[in-house]
């Protein structure tokens, strides 16, 4: 017999935002809320900046060679909360730059030169505002 739950929100009992979920092993909790992603967007560069999947992503900001702003539809609550990005030469940085409107991500050559990827990935966890 399977189960199906419909729902349109869900609320944790102590605290509304906060959904302790049972980890894999049963061993361990995470928190649902600030396990999910808060931002995504994957674009290429072909002469311009094209975002061809995007989750909170506002615009994009072409800062030259291998550089790129994400700009967010909805902000972050700190600076400096966020982590992932992955491009298609494998050299990156991600840079919030003390700021909660958007990240930027610096890609690279082998050479260590800034140079457009042909594919970046980039994955923001962290508070929203």
């Amino acid at each position: 017999m399977t189960s199906k739950l419909v729902l349109d929100n869900i609320a944790g009992r102590t605290t509304a935002g906060s959904i302790a979920v049972v980890g894999e092993g049963n061993g361990t909790t995470t928190n649902l809320q600030q396990g999910l992603a808060k931002c995504v967007c994957h674009y290429t560069t072909a002469s311009t900046f094209v975002n061809n999947f995007s989750f909170n992503t506002a615009s994009l900001t072409d800062g030259g060679a291998g550089d790129c702003r994400v700009n967010f539809t909805n902000s972050m609550n700190a600076t400096n909360g966020y982590s992932g990005a992955r491009s298609s030469n494998g050299f990156h940085t991600l840079d919030s730059e003390d700021n909660t409107a958007y990240v930027k991500t610096i890609t690279y050559s082998a050479d260590a030169d800034p140079v457009d990827s042909d594919r970046t990935q980039v994955t923001v966890h962290g508070d929203l505002a």
